[in-house]
């Protein structure tokens, strides 16, 4: 009986969250450059105190979507979308940090920051200046900024040898353990901003398919913890 009770309540969470990873999915199909996630599961062996071999299912980890999302045009002339693997450098108050939002803008001294207001940094590692004067900034597919004809600086596009280990801070923000990799074949396109690859209608599905899932096991546990209860009951009134 507890095994049992024990395996369905185990299924209950992993299905809780499943929910939590597609619902976080939903909330960011408007976020620049994020990539949709699904949680991983496993089975996990135990034994019973009578020896029998019982199933758990165990999550345990994310796989990230690293396909790339759509690709927009904006009025934005510092705008950027990454098209490839290729990450740009941000500098935080955590530390150095990765992103894929492009949607990029300048702070009252004239630095490249993102939405947040964190600096983008250079291959130099230092920040990209502009002065108050200029009026046109032309990004080139490699990354290099020229503001009214001269350089300023060029974006530190990189990547790494393995995307899954990126660790996501918020929602736009990566990182990680591993050193990152110059990326050389990352192309950025100015004035284009990449889309969540996030796709509505099937992370609905599946939200929909999940707590209707979730709902089953519910009554199940109900249905054996009743079980449970008049079992004991008729095993109280056996002379």
């Amino acid at each position: 009986m507890e095994s049992t009770t024990n395996v369905v309540l185990a299924r209950k969470l992993a299905i809780k969250d499943q929910m939590a990873v597609i619902a976080n999915n939903i909330a960011n199909m408007s976020t620049g450059g994020y990539k949709a996630e699904r949680l991983l599961f496993k089975r996990f062996l135990a034994q019973t105190s009578s020896g029998d071999a019982i199933s758990f299912p165990q999550n345990y980890g994310l796989h990230r979507d690293s396909r790339n999302g759509p690709i927009t045009r904006t009025s934005n002339q510092l705008d950027i979308a990454l098209k490839g693997e290729g990450l740009l450098t941000i500098e935080t108050a955590m530390g150095i940090r990765y992103s894929r939002n492009g949607h990029l803008g300048l702070n009252d001294k004239g630095e490249l920051v993102n939405s947040a207001g964190d600096r983008v940094l250079d291959r130099s590692q230092g920040p990209i200046v502009f002065d108050d004067t200029v009026q046109n900034i032309t990004i080139s597919k490699d990354g290099s900024i020229s503001a009214d004809g001269n350089q300023v600086g060029q974006l530190n596009v990189v990547r790494f040898e393995n995307p899954q280990a990126l660790k996501r801070v918020g929602t736009s923000l990566f990182n990680a353990k591993a050193a990152p990799i110059p990326d050389q074949t990352t192309e950025v396109i100015q004035g284009y901003v990449e889309g969540s690859n996030v796709q509505p209608i099937l992370e609905m599905t599946r939200f929909m398919g999940a707590t209707r899932l979730y709902q089953t096991v519910s009554k199940l546990i109900e249905r054996e913890d009743e079980r449970q209860r008049r079992a004991i009951e008729q095993l109280g009134r056996t002379p």
